[in-house]
C-alpha cells in the first residue's frame, strides 16, 4: 500500500461514521508474527486447554539514533498488564509460584517463556554532504527492515509492497515486542529456543508511546501465536486516557533485555 492510500483510509475512518457525530480517532498498527520450525510444532491454546508460560519483563529500549525529547516511557507494570490481558484473551494464561512442600514451584507447570519489550527505534541515516550525489549511508537498515517486515522481509523487498516497506523503515517508530521461548530449554539446557515473535510497531509522528501502547498491544492480541505470511496494518481506536482496564493475570520482572531478540534468563 502506498503512503498516499494509507493515508486517505485514515482519513476514510476518522470521518467514518454519521454526520455529526464525532468518530473515534484511530491509529494504523502494523503486526507481523514470525515463526521459527519449533514453533509451528506447537499445539495452540484451545477451549479449556489453555497454555501457561512464564513472564519475563524485559523494559524499554531507545534504539537507533538518539533524538532530543524522547518521551518518558510508560511504567513497566502497565505494559505488563496490558500485555498479559491480550495474552489471555488468546489463552495464555501466566503461571504462578506456590508453596509446595515448603518449595516454591511453578503452578500449573509452563511450556513457554514468554518476554515482553517495548520502545522506540529510530532510522540511523549518514547523508551525504551533497544530496545530489546521494550514496548516504543507512546503518540499522536490517533492524528497521525486520520490525516492519519481519522473516518475510527478502520476499517483500522483491515484489509487491517494497516501496511501502522501505517507507515504513525509515520512520522513527514506537514498537511493542512479544517472544515465546521454550520453557524447557531454558529451564534445563539454559537454551534460548526462540518458538515465535509477535511485533507491532506505530509511527512516532503526532503521539507519544503511552498513548499508542494499548492501541498496538490490542492490534496484536488477536495474532498472538499466530503466523502471518506478511505483514499486515490494523485500523485501532486509540484508548482515552484512563480508560484502559487491568485484568487479573500478572507478569513478573525479568532481567532486561539489552537487545530486540529478548533472551530468558534462566528460571525455576
Amino acid at each position: 500500500m502506498k503512503p498516499g492510500a494509507r493515508a486517505l483510509l485514515i482519513l476514510a475512518f476518522a470521518l467514518g461514521g454519521r454526520a455529526g457525530v464525532r468518530a473515534e480517532p484511530t491509529t494504523a498498527v502494523d503486526v507481523v508474527v514470525d515463526f521459527t520450525p519449533a514453533g509451528r510444532k506447537l499445539d495452540r491454546p484451545a477451549l479449556g486447554k489453555p497454555v501457561y508460560y512464564y513472564p519475563l519483563l524485559g523494559g524499554y529500549q531507545a534504539l537507533g539514533a538518539s533524538a532530543a525529547g524522547d518521551d518518558p516511557a510508560p511504567p513497566p507494570l502497565e505494559v505488563a498488564h496490558l500485555v498479559a490481558v491480550e495474552l489471555a484473551r488468546q489463552g495464555y494464561l501466566a503461571t504462578r509460584a506456590v508453596s509446595e512442600g515448603g518449595h516454591l514451584v511453578l503452578a500449573p507447570p509452563p511450556t513457554l517463556v514468554i518476554a515482553v519489550h517495548w520502545g522506540r527505534l529510530h532510522p540511523v541515516i549518514d547523508a551525504p554532504a551533497d544530496p545530489a550525489v546521494g550514496g548516504g549511508r543507512y546503518f540499522n537498515e536490517n533492524q528497521m527492515l525486520a520490525l516492519v517486515g519481519g522473516d518475510s522481509i527478502q520476499d517483500l523487498l522483491l515484489g509487491f509492497g517494497r516501496e511501502q516497506i522501505m517507507h515504513e523503515a525509515e520512520q522513527n517508530r514506537y514498537f511493542v515486542v512479544v517472544t515465546a521461548f521454550d520453557y524447557h530449554a531454558a529451564r534445563k539446557s539454559h537454551q534460548r529456543v526462540q518458538l515465535w515473535q509477535a511485533k507491532m510497531s506505530v509511527p512516532t509522528n503526532g503521539v507519544t508511546l503511552t498513548e499508542v501502547l494499548p492501541a498496538m498491544v490490542r492490534a496484536g492480541g488477536p495474532l498472538f501465536g499466530r503466523e502471518t505470511k506478511r505483514p499486515q496494518t490494523l485500523f485501532v481506536p486509540l484508548a482515552p486516557e484512563g480508560s484502559v482496564e487491568i485484568g487479573t493475570p500478572t507478569v513478573t520482572d525479568g532481567p532486561p533485555a539489552p537487545k530486540p531478540e529478548a533472551k530468558p534468563a534462566p528460571v525455576p
